[in-house]
């Protein structure tokens, strides 16, 4: 289901300011579309139920008046109560469940939606916003949307329906008791949206704090190694403490608006009923209303206050459901990827012509970037620390697009409508390849069907067929998520065995012979070798014994390509890359 688009100026140039909470709301409605109609027949049964209510109302003033009063044989009276009981129990019943299960249907699809979206803005983007929060995004943001769409949006419109027909019931009989519940039926939600404005902005700072609580949690956890080795466990226990200590306390003062809320809309709507009530006897005292009518309106009252006292119970989940939306219309509000068939065939020329980019809030990351990578072979990505090589790359896979000039596949400029097109030509091989939990057949194949030839040809350069044939289960044999079980070096080679099994024309690498001893990685940069000369590979080299052999070797510094050829030519001019060559050691220059 494609989700309803709602443009929000954000104003995220201020991390404090936040979207209308009212253009949110209205967002959130808009995906009511995604339930099929479940809402609907939820909220239809829900408004069967309080009619019956009204009905089931009457017959029990009926009962009581004949048993006190009249003294007639009322048993008719009580099947019919019974029966309305039970019907509306059954429709209460489905309307939960249709309620439920709408729910359900749109927090699917907004995760699918949000999703698909992360993909397309790619990877540069997910490390801009954090993996923690868009990872708590996605699970609990979500998830606290089901209380919003199942409990906080039919309450809304049983607020309108059902007092509304209990007014049309009372006035013909009552205009008297019909106005004052007329009157003073506003009292209850006017005195929620006044308290509801503090506890929303307080329920925003609240979501804030948990999403930096998580990142924080989450780093600690993939950092835990190094603060074991460090001997920083114990700050950081104290630095968690503080911040569950915050997260605490910001949880403790919404709940005091929140009973606060609860207190103030059971004592109005108690005040009001009571209101009726005293009215009702007085009348009843001077003979001024019959005894049945003033029954049945003294029972439709606490009904009439019951739909405003659920809403004040459910508007928590309406303030939880809004401040996750602000995160969420985030993501829908970056720039549209229009769809767009493309297709490139190898063999590729990648192109940057006068290519400029910068981070916000970053003086100029990359500068006048001229540069082509023709056909097949080993192109080398060399320099220090910060001189703009994964920028470069990113560029080059189309997860960031330049702020001037362009990149072009075949002379095609590449832009989001046909990047992904282009990444289904790529490869790319981070420094430590993400390992799956899986077989080692499916860690490489990228699934369990897989072509024996193709797999043994793939193990054997990367240098991991030994390794495999030593295993009980050989390529079937199990590994932990992020290559639990696995040495460093075996985990980088199984993901370049991924590379050389997959085949992509274009192969991107982030130093391969990283966590590799001599001997392999002898082996594994003569497979490279053979394997650029019928396709494009591109190396960030961190050692320089590893780019020697490269077609052209590109220099970069502060931003810039300052020398550019083959390993001779550039020995040749003397320059940074001949000092770096002529160093005691070629270890790590980036």
């Amino acid at each position: 289901m494609l989700i309803t688009s709602l443009k929000i100026n954000m104003a995220m140039t201020d991390p404090e300011q936040t979207p209308d909470p009212k253009l949110l709301n209205r967002w959130l409605k808009t995906q009511k579309a995604s339930a099929n109609g479940r809402l609907s027949k939820a909220i239809a049964l829900g408004s069967i139920n309080g009619m019956l209510m009204i009905g089931q109302t009457a017959l029990l003033a009926f009962i009581i008046n004949n048993m006190v009063f009249v003294q007639q044989n009322v048993s008719m009276a009580l099947v019919g109560v019974i029966g309305i009981i039970v019907l509306r129990a059954v429709l209460g019943y489905y309307s939960e469940c249709y309620s439920r299960r709408g729910a359900m249907a749109i927090q699917s699809d907004l995760r699918s939606q949000l999703l698909k979206r992360l993909f397309q803005l790619g990877p540069a983007y997910t490390q801009q916003q954090g993996s923690a929060k868009l990872s708590h995004l996605l699970h609990q943001g979500v998830d606290s949307l089901e209380d919003y769409f199942a409990g906080y949006l039919p309450i809304v419109a049983y607020c309108s329906v059902i007092p509304s027909a209990i007014l049309i019931a009372v006035f013909p009989i009552d205009w008297k008791s019909g106005l004052i519940l007329l009157l003073t039926a506003p009292m209850v939600p006017f005195f929620m949206i006044l308290i509801g404005h503090k506890a929303q902005h307080l329920n925003q700072l609240h979501w804030a704090k948990l999403l930096r609580m998580s990142s924080h949690f989450l780093d600690i956890i993939q950092g835990l190694t190094q603060l074991k080795i460090f001997n920083a466990s114990r700050r950081e226990i104290k630095a968690v403490k503080a911040i569950s200590d915050d997260y605490g306390d910001q949880t403790m003062d919404i709940l005091k608006i929140a009973f606060l809320s609860s207190f103030f809309l059971e004592f109005l709507a108690s005040i009001s009923i009571a209101l009726v009530a005293v009215i009702l006897g007085f009348r009843l005292y001077y003979g001024n209303v019959d005894y049945l009518l003033a029954l049945w309106v003294l029972l439709l009252a606490p009904e009439f206050y019951l739909p405003f006292r659920q809403l004040g119970a459910q508007y928590h989940a309406k303030m939880a459901g809004v401040s996750a939306a602000a995160d969420m219309v985030e993501i829908f509000n970056q720039p549209e990827v229009n769809s767009q068939i493309s297709v490139f065939n190898a063999p590729f020329t990648i192109e940057f012509k006068q290519v400029n980019f910068a981070y916000a809030g970053r003086v100029s990351t990359l500068s006048n970037i001229n540069l082509t990578l023709n056909t097949t072979g080993l192109y080398a990505i060399i320099g220090e620390s910060g001189a703009g090589k994964s920028t470069l790359i990113d560029l080059m896979l189309g997860f960031n697009f330049p702020a001037d000039g362009e990149v072009l596949i075949n002379n095609e400029p590449l832009n989001a409508t046909n990047r992904d097109a282009w990444l289904k030509n790529c490869g790319w091989i981070a420094q430590q390849g993400h390992i799956f939990y899986g077989s080692l057949a499916f860690n490489v194949a990228m699934s369990e069907d897989f072509d024996p030839q193709r797999m043994e040809h793939a193990l054997q350069q990367a240098g991991l067929s030994d390794f495999v044939a030593q295993l009980p289960l050989g390529i079937n044999n199990h590994v932990g998520e992020g290559g639990a079980g696995l040495s460093g070096g075996q985990a980088q080679r199984l993901a370049l065995a991924r590379a050389f099994y997959l085949q992509p024309e274009v192969l991107i690498l982030d130093e391969p012979s990283s966590h590799l001893d001599w001997d392999t990685e002898q082996l594994v940069s003569a497979a490279i070798n053979q394997y650029a000369q019928d396709h494009l590979v591109i190396v960030i080299a961190h050692r320089l014994n590893t780019v020697i052999a490269a077609k052209e070797i590109i220099v970069l510094s502060q931003g810039q390509i300052i020398e550019q050829g083959n390993h001779q030519q550039l020995l040749a001019l003397n320059g940074y890359y001949a000092d770096l060559i002529n160093l005691p050691t070629t270890e790590e220059q980036a």
